[in-house]
């Protein structure tokens, strides 16, 4: 998933040597980390327990459209994919998308 993440960004993400993140890039003006697991479990109704991956998106700026623009368009690549069921959840509180197996 790391690498079609990258992929779909034109970019790579480099390893974090230290704190809650595995791996991070710049996307132009927004932040990613990516960790390579969680310990997050339901809450609100949204199942993380079932998700081995979280990544976080933050513009730089404080530019909402900008930061919800870049995270769908994180969210769709895995999903076009077919070979990852991602969930797009805002501020780890509301699930905007999901995509599940055929």
């Amino acid at each position: 998933m790391t690498a079609d993440v990258a992929t779909a960004f034109g970019t790579r993400l480099l390893p974090v040597a230290r704190g809650p993140a595995d791996y991070s890039a710049d996307l132009g003006g927004t932040g990613l980390e990516r960790g390579l697991s969680h310990d997050y479990v339901e809450d609100r109704g949204i199942p993380f327990d079932r998700y081995q991956v979280i990544a976080s998106l933050w513009d730089f700026g404080g530019d909402g459209e900008r930061e919800r623009a870049s995270a769908e368009h994180i969210f769709n690549r895995p999903a076009e994919l077919r070979r990852y069921w991602p969930a797009l959840v805002f501020d780890l509180q509301a699930v905007i998308a999901t995509a599940a197996p055929p």
